[in-house]
Order: C-alpha cells, then structure tokens, then sequence
C-alpha cells in the first residue's frame, strides 16, 4: 500500500505537528512501507531529518487553488498512490483515485476554544469539521481525543482509528547539570497552559517553602501580557522568569538545570513536553486529564489543573519525592510501549481495515 504524506507546513519547527509528521514517515519506511513526500514548493532546498528520502519527494505546483484539484490525481494514478496522509489535518479536493486520512491531535479549537484568540481558534474549527465529514479514515493519538471527537462528530463512528504516538525520539538519556537552579514549565504562555494556575499555586507554595525560581520557556501567546502583569501582582517579579521563544540548545540548558517539569495545562491530546523531561531525569508534575492523564498517570505527580493547591502540592512534593521507584520503572514500560513503530504499524492497520 503506497501513501503520499501531505506535508503542507513548516516541518522543520519543533511543534507536536511537525514530530508527528517527521517520525511516523521515518518509522513507516522502516518498517518497509513504500511512500511519497509531497511538500510546498518553497520548501526546496530545505533538509529532512530522514535519511533517503530525497527521491521520494514531490513538489506541489503552483497555484495550488487550482492545481490542487487535479495534481493530486494525476500523481496518485503515476505512482500508483492510494492513500493521501495529511499529518496536519489540510484535506486536499476530493479526488476519484485516492483516499485520504488525516490526524486529529486533539480537540481543542471546540473545547478550549475560549483559550485561543479567535482568529487561531475558527480555521481549526473549519479544518476538523472538514476532517470529520470528508476524510476517508481519521487517527487520533488518544483515547481521551477520540472519546472527544465523537462526542462532537458523532457520525464519524467508524472511521477513526487509535494510532498513540510514540516517544522514543526521547529515548537516549541526557545528563542533567550538577547545578540545579529553577522549576521549569515548557510551553506558549497561554491560557491553555494553565499558567495562571501554575502562578497562583507557586505564589501559594512559596507561603509555605522556600522555593527556587520558576522558569516558563515559550513564546507568548494568547493574553501573554495578562499573566506577565500577574506575576507582578503576586510579588514574584523577581523569582519568574518569562523566556519567549528559545533555541533547542538554550531550552536544553534549561532542562539540565531544573529541579523538575511544570506542565499543568488544561488540556493536552498527548504532551511531548512531559516524555521529554523523562530523558533529563526529571520529576514531572503534570494534569490528570486528557491524554497526560491516559499515558503519564502513573510517571508523573497528577494534579487537577483547575485547583491551584493541587498544583502546589504536585510541585512540593516532586521537590521533596523526586522520581519514585515506581514511577522510573513505569517510565520504561512506557518507553516500550508508546514507539513511532507501533504507530506507524497502527495507521497501517487502519487503512487495511478502511480499504477492506
């Protein structure tokens, strides 16, 4: 079965999107699966971190608006294509000699959408409720983003597969510096990250301990200003520290020197950010809902994200417990369970299925 993997984004960015697109493509071709990359013309020059794929790929012409409406067809028939992966959710036109799959990665834009600005939040809306209505077969990463999306789109019943994400990218372990320094929190400053919450409860740990700094590594997002203004309000000026965006070397210094990982978001499909602080050691402090809850309960210190004494207690007690031993040995079981293999197998399987 051969596929074209639609990569119509910047993939080169560090975002959930584009480790998804990059790792299943690279575990499909080694599990011997034959493929195409058809990516956006500017994008020539550029390198993929996948080693011999540079004779697969296929560059859209321009205008795409109008060229989308056949090229797809004509390079399905040429190369004998069955099946179009979207790994960003962008469904080309309909076309009568392809079928076509997408990845939802999480439901937020409906659930959270209040938590976005609203011209980010309506184009995701429009892009799951054309996944939902015309795609071919639908993957998701979690249950927690299945259970959702049928909830809202009932009638995709049936087409829409459990492929869960792997995390073995992270497998190799970092050394973390001597020098520990600060608590960190990865992510855009956003209310989706629950920053507010992850203010309130250090300001209400601080009552109580002394604590190291707060580090929050990400760029600014939506009301970025409002929790940098409440920072200031809580009297902690000068014990956080906003980075805005940052290299991979800089926020891998920051995960060498951190006591532990912050991440208290109200809503997550899956999470890189937490399995990333498993390879540097560190304890994890992160929500019990969505798909940190499904895959990291039993890692992780779990705190209800919309209590900031929870929170508070997570942190106080990934300070003063560390990483159990419970918690490192389900680390590993995790590590072998959740692999770019197993979802690149899974996805397989599911066109299979759809294909009949």
């Amino acid at each position: 079965m051969k596929i074209a993997f639609n990569l119509d984004y910047d993939h080169l960015k560090r975002t959930g999107i584009g480790r998804y697109g990059i790792e299943l493509i690279t575990a499909w071709l080694e599990i011997g699966m034959d493929c195409e990359l058809w990516m956006l013309r500017n994008t020539k020059g550029s390198t993929l971190p996948i080693e011999g794929i540079e004779d697969r790929i296929r560059y859209f012409p321009f205008p795409r608006r109008i060229t989308d409406h056949f090229w797809p067809s004509i390079k399905a028939v040429a190369s004998g294509i069955k099946w179009i992966h979207s790994t960003n959710g962008i469904l080309l036109p309909p076309g009568p000699f392809f079928r076509q799959v997408a990845m939802i990665h999480d439901m937020g834009p409906y659930l959270f959408g209040h938590m976005k600005a609203a011209e980010d939040t309506e184009p995701w809306k429009i892009r799951l409720r054309n996944i939902a209505k015309r795609a071919d077969c639908i993957t998701v990463n979690s249950k927690s983003t299945m259970r959702d999306l049928l909830t809202i789109f009932p009638s995709a019943k049936g087409k829409v597969f459990l492929t869960p994400l792997g995390i073995d990218h992270f497998a190799s372990p970092r050394s973390p510096s001597d020098k520990r320094s600060h608590i960190l929190a990865v992510g855009t400053v956003e209310p989706r990250k629950n920053i507010d919450g992850l203010l309130r409860a250090y300001s209400s740990l601080r009552k109580r301990r002394d604590l190291p700094p707060l580090v929050i590594a990400g760029m600014d997002g939506y009301r970025a200003g409002e929790y940098k203004k409440l920072s200031c309000e809580l009297g902690m000026e000068t014990m956080v520290t906003f980075t805005g965006y940052i290299t991979d070397k800089d926020l891998a210094d920051l995960y060498a020197r951190a006591y532990c990982l912050v991440h208290p978001a109200h809503h997550e499909g899956f999470g890189f950010t937490v399995p990333e602080a498993f390879t540097w050691g560190l304890p994890v402090v992160a929500s019990n809902t969505g798909g940190l809850g499904e895959f990291f309960a039993e890692t992780a210190w779990m705190v209800e994200p919309a209590d900031c004494e929870s929170i508070a207690n997570g942190i106080e007690l990934a300070l003063t417990s560390g990483v159990t031993a419970e918690q490192e040995q389900k680390r590993k079981e995790l590590s072998e369970k959740l692999t770019w293999k197993n979802c690149a197998e899974k996805t397989f399987s599911a066109l299979k299925t759809i294909s009949g």
